[in-house]
């Protein structure tokens, strides 16, 4: 027993000591995350949804560890199909127990790129669990086959036909009819896991297919209040409006062939330009002035505008695309991206029935 004793307490200085050193590692690494920029931020969150795993639901660093690189590799998956496309992308942004996001900073044109972009994230994914699970098999290090099974979890819950998963993206290019299998399958699911993130994906794709296909009040119009500060030598010699005069303001709105960028320019009678919209993809219908407020300041008079604009949402804005155009696909590709899905669905049942024969919890994730 004393053998054992002894053989347990080194144990566990070795594995504090190996800890210490990984931690001691990671912190040389801190100034060269912080210069990596946008990645910084990346990895920084990543560590920090370790943290959150291991002492929030008690995972073992190991496996919160594994966990955080297959949600990683899932979204690498999702950059490389992006970048394929030509569409810009940001880094992921790690969000403990919810997973990861990353944002296009282009919308696709078409729902062919929509899936394609889509089906990155599951296929690269999968790959990446698959490796873990080879790997687990070729050097016997146990913690693996956790790791490669909610691999394979998450990758299949992700091909769940229910928007804004990575399923209900790829059936855009298959068939929207499937998103009514997805609110069938969602319910089952949240049933059966009692998971209140999935709850929460379900509730919001069932309101998204309400207002853009069911409801009869398809209201894309916005009404955008902004308060702008304004340079006072535009209204030298030109009478400022009272504080709660309201006008009609002229404005254009155009888009620029370099940048390919939206913008609207309001104009004061006048006084020139006083504000522009960027960012947009939709249209404007009116903009008023609704307020005016100086006050003196030590620099001068400073002059503050509030504008209040009729905008209505472009198709790329809305929850969902409603427009037949964007879903135009050839009937060879719908048969190609529905066998690709199916194929990627069955794999991932597969790989998870045969990770359950193998008991996992039996093995130690330490």
């Amino acid at each position: 027993m004393g053998d054992r004793g002894n053989r347990n307490r080194k144990g566990v200085w070795r594995w504090i000591g190996g800890l210490g050193a990984l931690i001691a590692s990671g912190l040389k690494l801190v100034p060269s995350f912080l210069k990596l920029g946008k990645f910084g931020g990346t990895l920084l969150s990543m560590v920090l949804s370790v943290g959150a795993y291991t002492a929030v639901l008690r995972f073992p660093w190991s496996f919160s560890i594994g966990l955080v690189i297959m949600i990683f590799i899932h979204e690498m998956g999702h950059i490389w199909a992006a970048k394929r496309k030509g569409l810009p992308v940001s880094a992921p942004a790690f969000i403990p127990f919810v997973g990861a996001l990353i944002t296009l900073k282009r919308q696709p044109r078409d729902a062919v790129t929509e899936a394609y972009v889509a089906f990155g994230g599951p296929i690269l994914g999968t790959l990446g669990a698959l490796a873990a699970w080879l790997l687990a098999g070729w050097t016997g290090y146990q913690v693996l086959y956790p790791i490669a099974y909610i691999g394979f979890f998450l990758n299949l819950l992700n091909l769940l036909p229910m928007h804004p998963l990575d399923g209900g993206r790829i059936v855009t290019a298959i068939s929207r009819w499937l998103w009514v299998v997805g609110l069938i399958l969602g319910l089952v699911l949240i049933l059966v896991l009692w998971s209140p993130l999935l709850l929460l994906i379900w509730l919001l794709f069932a309101f998204q297919l309400w207002t853009s296909y069911l409801s009869r009040r398809r209201n894309n119009e916005r009404r955008l209040k902004t308060t702008v500060e304004v340079d006072p030598s535009k209204f030298i010699g030109v009478s400022l409006p009272e504080k709660e005069e309201r006008r009609v303001l002229p404005f254009v709105q155009y888009c620029d062939i370099n940048d390919r960028e939206h913008r609207c320019v309001v104009y004061f009678p006048q006084a020139g330009e006083i504000h522009r919209y960027e960012g947009f993809r939709g249209g404007f219908r009116e903009v008023r002035l609704i307020g005016t407020e100086v006050k003196m300041a030590k620099g001068g008079p400073r002059i503050r505008m509030t504008l209040e604009a009729d905008y209505i949402r472009g198709a790329e804005e809305r929850m969902l695309r409603t427009d037949r155009e964007y879903y135009a696909v050839s009937l060879w590709t719908r048969l190609g991206y529905g066998f690709v899905y199916i194929g990627l669905a069955s794999f991932l049942v597969y790989m998870l029935w045969t990770a359950g024969n193998l008991s996992l919890m039996g093995h130690s994730v330490s």
